[in-house]
Formats: structure tokens, sequence, C-alpha cells
């Protein structure tokens, strides 16, 4: 329920979610209410010790000021808001997904718990609110819940807290994203995001939050990201076949004509803006060149932008740059690399023209990325991070314990302060405000201070869903398993506050959040929402929303404490990976006149765009996995189903391109097709942008018609498809077959087993579908290479290994058809050839990362020979003076001695 068009929270349901949504509103309509100053929100919370499920149904009145709006909080099927200021809702005791502290990967465990109620109401800031529940009643004041001091009742089973008064921005069915907040001297806020409609991006600037749009690009554009300070707006934009940085430059009456800022020949993105004195303004980047990304940076003096600086020049990766001003003319460039084997927090200082040392700041075995900074009027820099476990994205599967961690498993918000000469930080636990499962993972700080000091950190945490929330099932994707929403702390009265929600703050876990002191020192907040809800958690659209926050209380002395960082050492599982990855790389195989090398990768990688993706990380982490911890050559990113809408798979193709790096990395586009036993779930993967997601039809969705439709549709987009997990209730039973575009099946999986054969090494002894062991699909006769790939969570221990003739995706596609493919759970180094047809030579190069206990090979599915080994090099020749008649398929399989695995793909022959 909503009234006088503050609208908190519009979510469009569409029926049947069969299909992919489409875009046709021209442009996002501008805002038509501000959010007065004498105007609250609150959120209201029944429920939070119940240990059994109770009504809590009620309704609120208000004496002396009026009730604005109210919606629910935590509403799901059979919670309503009634007419008369009333509702419907009862607590339930309900089975999550995953409880959020899980440090192993199986046994899958899931949290039960009664899932709390509530409303988030809108008054004015003058009257007396009274609400009665079936529980009890309560009254207070909106005036007296600030910040500091939310109210608790009934034994804190009912709370009242602040929350911000979120306002919505656009309503069109074009998806708005990643904005961007300046505030001109003239107190104006300016407003920068990007559109998506009908197969492109667009740019537009508000100059004033009800300002009517102005475009800034055409239609139809291929945009990442935009900044905005000092009357520039800068933007990373797709141009023959290049990412480059764009900006114009509003003079006082108009905009200027655009100027391209980087001219390499790799991308250049993850663009930060900061406005100094004298008109400066300072823009640091990052730039991918030679193989590998470095920080840089050019100053706008007022009349010309300098050269290009370059700010760091570490040989491994360096990443996504924020920069700050300071009041007295320094700049500071902060950044994160992996020079070390995992993610440092670094920086440097510019000023009069010349660049400091290099400085860390956050440089321990733990993963320590995506810092914010800001200045504030003393001249104090603040500095904000994510902080990860030890040995990010390192061996973690089913069989491997402890040997590293997922990408997702903690991620907690950090906040230090540059103060009298030394990293300080505050007094307290940021996070001890937050409810425990939130606390795990709380991430991707934005730093503000209002005008009285007073730092806040807003970043997005994950709260987990119920189980009866899946809807569809796996099939149709349901609803999700988690839910990322924007909250925030800050420090005020010399202690942190608890979580402060942001009502409308769902999205996607790496959704844009913008936030800007203005003049008058409260916040202003920016961010878009996805529209899914609590009952329906599943994008829907994407949409801006603004809040501000006001100032807390002048800030109260306090002590500051040393900076803690995380102690102890990385495990290091592999402490020769760097060689394993380089001899790997360094190979080459000459067959009939044609070399190849060998590029490793993953083609089934999710993200939380899947709506099984609560564990995964987020879309920018999966490359960050692939191009440092994993250091591999391709990766195929395979959210189900595109993740279920237009915009996601937009999304999804965009990143491709973003990290495509010349001669270093060439992404497939990608998804997973997931349908239940016999038809199963295959990845879909194409060398080409631009190909729509294939709808699953209904018939095929319940097993009465096969593949055929699919396979037609790829022949046709020139896409390839591959199944996996193939002796499960997600499997198949190889019913359906296309070499011209299956020419590949996953033989292992880090995430569960190998399908290999029943009882061959790491397989389920209870596996759900026999039949659908690679070795059935081998006897049948279909002629499937083999490739190891990660599925969810797991990291590190899954390589599908092709041969190719150069690292482009259309090579990569032309080694998947030719089946010059193998399969392994470390960096093995596999050259496996057949020669001859009479009295077949079987011939084999091994240089495996750890000695080789033995190499078995196979014939039509029959172990025919076991040679021995010892070290990590082996070379054999075996021929074989007894083949059957007819078709004959060899392979082999090396087993190492610490449990590494490694498969060839078969080589067929006719006798």
């Amino acid at each position: 329920m909503t009234r006088n068009g503050s609208v908190l929270l519009v979510v469009a349901l569409a029926a049947g979610w069969a299909g992919l949504w489409r875009l046709s509103s021209p442009r996002p309509p501008s805002v038509t209410r501000a959010a007065e100053p004498e105007e609250a929100a609150v959120l209201i919370r029944f429920g939070a010790n119940d240990v059994m499920p109770r009504p809590w149904d009620g309704r609120v009145r208000m004496e002396g000021g009026r009730i604005l709006s109210l919606d629910g909080w935590q509403f799901a099927a059979g919670d309503e808001i009634l007419p008369g200021d009333a509702w419907r809702c009862a607590t339930r005791e309900e089975s999550y997904w995953y409880a959020p502290w899980e440090r192993s990967l199986f046994p899958t465990k899931n949290l039960t718990k009664t899932t709390p109620k509530g409303l988030v109401l809108r008054t004015t800031l003058a009257g007396r609110v009274t609400v009665e529940t079936t529980q009890g009643k309560f009254e207070f004041a909106p005036a007296e819940v600030t910040w500091t001091t939310p109210r608790e009742f009934s034994g804190g089973n009912m709370t009242v807290s602040r929350a911000p008064a979120s306002l919505r921005l656009t309503t069109a069915e074009s998806a708005e994203d990643y904005p961007a907040l300046w505030e001109a001297p003239d107190q104006t806020m300016w407003l920068s995001y990007q559109t998506y409609q009908e197969g492109g991006d667009r740019l537009w600037v508000r100059r004033g939050l009800g300002a009517e749009p102005e475009a800034l690009t055409d239609a139809g554009a291929d945009l990442f990201r935009s900044a905005l300070a000092g009357n520039w707006a800068v933007w990373a934009q797709y141009v023959d076949g290049n990412w480059d940085l764009y900006g114009r430059r509003f003079d006082g009456r108009r905009w200027l004509a655009a100027e391209r800022l980087t001219t390499s020949a790799g991308p250049d993105i993850f663009h930060a803006l900061a406005a100094g004195p004298q008109g400066r303004v300072y823009l640091a980047w990052q730039s991918f060149r030679d193989g590998q990304s470095d920080i840089y940076l050019r100053v706008w003096d007022g009349r010309r932008w300098s050269p290009e600086i370059r700010v760091s020049d570490d040989p491994a990766n360096d990443w996504e740059p924020a920069v700050a001003a300071a009041p007295d003319g320094r700049v500071t460039v902060v950044w994160d690399t992996y020079s070390r084997g995992n993610y440092d927090v670094r920086l440097r200082h510019w000023r009069d023209g010349k660049l400091s040392a290099v400085e860390p700041v956050a440089a321990t075995a733990a993963f320590e990325a995506r810092p914010a900074a800001l200045y504030d009027k003393r001249g104090r820099l603040w500095l904000a991070w994510d902080e990860g476990d030890a040995d990010w994205g390192k061996d973690y599967a089913l069989n491997i314990k402890n040997a590293g961690m997922g990408l997702l498993m903690r991620r907690q918000a950090r906040l230090a302060c540059y103060e009298a000469g030394k990293w300080r930080q505050l007094p307290g636990d940021p996070g001890a405000g937050l409810p425990p499962e939130e606390r795990q993972i709380f991430q991707r700080p934005t730093v503000a201070l209002d005008g009285n000091g007073n730092p806040w950190m807003l970043f997005r945490f994950r709260t987990n869903t119920p189980q009866r929330q899946r809807g569809g099932g796996e099939e149709a994707g349901g609803g999700f398993r988690a839910m990322w929403r924007l909250g925030a702390v800050s420090f005020q009265n010399g202690a942190w506050t608890k979580l402060i929600e942001f009502p409308a703050g769902y999205g996607r876990q790496d959704a844009a959040v913008a936030a800007v002191t203005r003049k008058d020192g409260a916040i202003q907040v920016a961010w878009n929402s996805d529209g899914r809800t609590f009952a329906a958690p599943r994008p829907v659209n994407q949409d801006l929303y603004v809040a501000t926050l006001s100032p807390g209380p002048a800030a109260k002395p306090f002590e500051w404490q040393p900076l803690a960082l995380p102690s102890g050492l990385a495990a290091n599982p592999h402490p020769t990976e760097a060689a394993d990855v380089a001899r790997v790389r360094q190979y080459r195989a000459t067959i009939a006149g044609q070399t190849y090398r060998i590029a490793r990768g993953d083609m089934h990688r999710h993200t939380d765009l899947s709506w099984d993706g609560n564990r995964d990380g987020t879309l920018f982490d999966a490359y960050r996995y692939a191009l440092d911890a994993a250091g591999f050559d391709y990766i195929g990113v395979a959210d189900h189903q595109a993740g279920e809408t237009e915009y996601t798979w937009w999304v999804m193709q965009k990143a491709v391109r973003l990290f495509t790096v010349p001669g270093r990395f060439a992404p497939l586009y990608g998804y997973e097709r997931s349908l239940s036993y016999p038809n199963g779930h295959r990845n879909i993967m194409f060398a080409r942008p631009g190909v729509p997601v294939f709808p699953i039809p209904e018939a095929e969705r319940r097993g009465q018609e096969g593949a055929a439709k699919l396979f037609e549709h790829l022949r046709a987009a020139g896409g390839i498809s591959m199944p996996h997990t193939s002796a499960t209730g997600a499997g198949t039973d190889f019913r359906d077959a296309d070499p011209q575009v299956e020419p590949l099946v996953e033989i292992y999986q880090g995430y569960r087993h190998s399908y290999e054969h029943e009882g061959a090494p790491r397989s389920n002894p209870k596996m759900e579908r026999p039949a659908g062991f690679v070795w059935k699909a081998w006897a049948k006769g279909l002629q499937l290479g083999v490739q190891s790939s990660s599925d969810h969570v797991s990291t590190h221990t899954s390589y599908a290994a092709l041969y190719v003739t150069e690292i482009t995706r259309e090579a990569i596609l032309e080694a998947i058809h030719a089946r010059r493919s193998y399969a392994a759970t470390d960096n093995v180094l596999l050259d496996f050839r057949v020669e001859g047809a009479v009295t077949p030579r079987l011939w084999a190069h091994i240089h495996g990362t750890s000695p080789v206990r033995k190499v078995e090979v196979i014939r039509n599915n029959q172990y025919i020979h076991s040679h021995p080994a010892s070290g990590p090099v082996v070379d054999f020749t075996y021929v074989d003076n007894e083949p059957p008649a007819g078709e004959v398929y060899y392979y082999i399989r090396v087993e190492q001695a610490d449990g590494q695995l490694a498969w060839s793909s078969p080589v067929w022959m006719q006798r």
C-alpha cells in the first residue's frame, strides 16, 4: 500500500517466467515528488525472538501527524497490507538455504528458523504513532527514533529503527543502472546513469534530481559505468572492438562534444573521478595492456587533460581504482593488486606533478580488494575495502578439505583512517550491529562523512531466503536462494550503529551505490534496485532510487585504535603453481603441420546472477578468479538461463567484452540451460554475442520431447552444448546427440563428482542416474570429448584444457568442435595421440604437478594397460597388438600420488 506518491517499492510480476521480458518505453520519467525534511521513515520488526510461529496482525494509528505510506517488510504468501492502515502477517518456521557460516562444502547445511515480519512506515516527523498487534501494542514518536536510538518493546521482540526514506526516481520498463552523483558548487545535485533498452545502452545526466534527463550518448551504445565530477561526465564505451573512456564537459550553457580520453588497444575500464581545488579533475582507471592491467591517471587543469600517468607497474593485474582529492591539493589513487598471489590494497599520492612511492595499506594473506577513498575537511584520508579469507579462489571442492577458500565464504567491509601519521581504525566492530547471518557477508563498501564528521559505510549484505520460495523448482529458477540488500552503519556517539536497512535496497550483489555529502551536511545516496522482494526474490526490472541520510549528532571524543589486520600465512596448496602454469602455456604440439598450444579454462562457472548462486560471488569475482587465482586463458560463465532476464543476459555479454584481453584471455558467451533428467543440464556457449537465450518449451521441461529444437537453434547460431552432471537427477541418459553442436561432455566437476563410470576415482557410489555415466555415452557410439569444470562454489580444482591455434574465442570453439581437449583437476600437461589402425600405437607425454602414480589405458570402456610411474614426467608408448574389429576408441587417465587426476579425450578409429 502506498499513498501520496511516496513509493517505497514497486514490483511488477511477469506471469509464467518462461521467457525474457521486453523493453519498450523511450526513457525514464523525472522525479515527481521530493522527500520533505519533516518526513521520517521507520522499520518496525515483529517476532525477532519468536521460536514458534504466531500471528502479528494489527493496525497503526497516528495522532498529531500523518501516515504517508505503509508497506510490508519480509512479507510473503498470506501476508498483506489491508485498508485502513492495517495488515495481516505471521512469523513462520522455515528452512533456509545454506547457513551463511558454512565453512565446508559438504554436507550442505540448511538452517531452520522463524522468519520475522515487519512494516516500513513513512510518516510526518511530528506526531505520535500507536501500533496495535495481536501480540500487544506500543507507542513511539518518529522524531525520537534516530540512527543511534532504535526503540525496543516486549523484551526486544518488537523493535522500531530509523530507515532511509527511499524515493523511486524511475518507473519505465527500460533498465536503469550504475548511478553516479556529484554536487555542483551551486549545490545542485547531478545524477548520471545508463539505461538499457532494445539491445543497447544510453547515458543520461540530470542536473538536479528533479530535472529532466539529458542524453549524453546515442541510443544503442555499449556502455560501462559513468562518473561525475567538476562538470565532467566520463564513461567507458565499446567502440570498434575496444573499451575506451569518453567524456563530455558542461561549460555552463551546454554539453560540449564527447572526447576520447584513452586510446590503448586493451580495455580501459573501472574509472573513477574526483574534483579538486582550482577546477581540477582527476581521472583514474584500470587499463589492460600487454596481457595484464595497471592503474593510470589523467589530470584536467581547467583547460586540457594531461598525458596519462602510469600509477602502478606490478607484473600482476591491478584492479578497480578509487581516487580522492584533499582540500590542500593532494590527490590519492588507491587500488588492489594481485602481485603477491592474493589481493592487497595499495596507494600512491600525486602532488605538484609527482607521484609518491607505492604504499601498502592492507597487505596480508587475506582477500583485500575494491577500495573506496575519501578525504575529510581536516585532510585525513579514509579508506574502506572488502576483506575475505586467505587462499581465495584456491583448492576448494567436494573431495578437498581446507586447502583453499571459495569465492564467497566470508566477505566483510573494513574502514581505516590515516590519522596522526598512522593508519588507525575506529573503536568497535562495524559489523557487530548486523544480525549473525548477515554479518558473515557484507561487502562492497561506499564511504561517506556527514556534515558533523560522522563516518558512514554503505554496503551490500546477504540474506538467505526460505526454501518454500523456490516456486517452479530448479528448472524454472523459482525464487533465488539469497537476496542482496543495501545497508549502512555509522559511527556516532563513540560507537557503531546497528544495521540501517534501505527498504528498497534489493538488487544484485554488485549493484552500484553512489553517496555524496551535500553542503547542508546530509548524505545523498543513489542506487539501483532490480524489483525483487522477499516474497518474490528474483529480478524484475532495474530502477533508480534515492534517499537522504540526515547528519548524526556532533562527533564526541573517542580513542583511535591501531589498524588491526588479519594475521597468519596462506596455506599455499600450490607452491609451484606459477611454474606449472607457465609450463602448460609454453607447451606446443605440432600435428599434420599445424602447431597448437594449450588453453586452460572453465566452461561451467556461476555467479550471484543464478538463482542458486548465493555462495558464488559476483560476475566480476568470476573474472578476477579466472584471470588471477586460476590463471585461466578463457572462462565460460554459465548462469542459469542467463539470469532469466534480457538485461542480465546483456550484462553477462558485456562482461565478456570487458575482460577480453587480446592474446591473453578470451572468455566465451554462455549460459546454462537447466532441465531435469533425462533432458538434463547443458552449458551453452558461443563465440559471438547477440544470440538470444533459447526458451525452454513446456514439452521439453516435462520430458515429453528432447533437445532437437535446441540443437537446431545452435546449428543456426554457431553455438555448442555440453551436458554436465550427467549421472544425477540433473543429468541425461544421452538419448539426444548431435556431433556438430554437442562435441564435449563434462567428465568431472569440482562441486560434485567424476561421471566417468561406476567405481572410477572420485565417482559417487550412490549416483542417482547411472545411465548418465560417460562410459554409457561412449558405449552408445557417441563421440564425445571430455572437459572438467567447476559449477558452483568449487574453485581451482577443475580445468578444461583445449589445444588451440591461438587465444581467441573462435579458436577455442574450433578446438571444442574438433574435440582437442582434456580434463584435469590440476595444472597437468597431457598430450595423448594414437597412430596406426592395424596395430595402434599409443603415445603420451605427461608432466604432472606432483609424482604420477600410474597411467591407465582404456579401450572401448575396458582397462587394457596400467603404466606405473614414480616422477612428475611420464613419456610412454603402448602398442595394442590385439585390437578388436570395427570402431575402436582409446583414452588415458592419469592418477597422481596426491590424488589429482587428468583424462584425455578418446581417439576414435575404424578397423
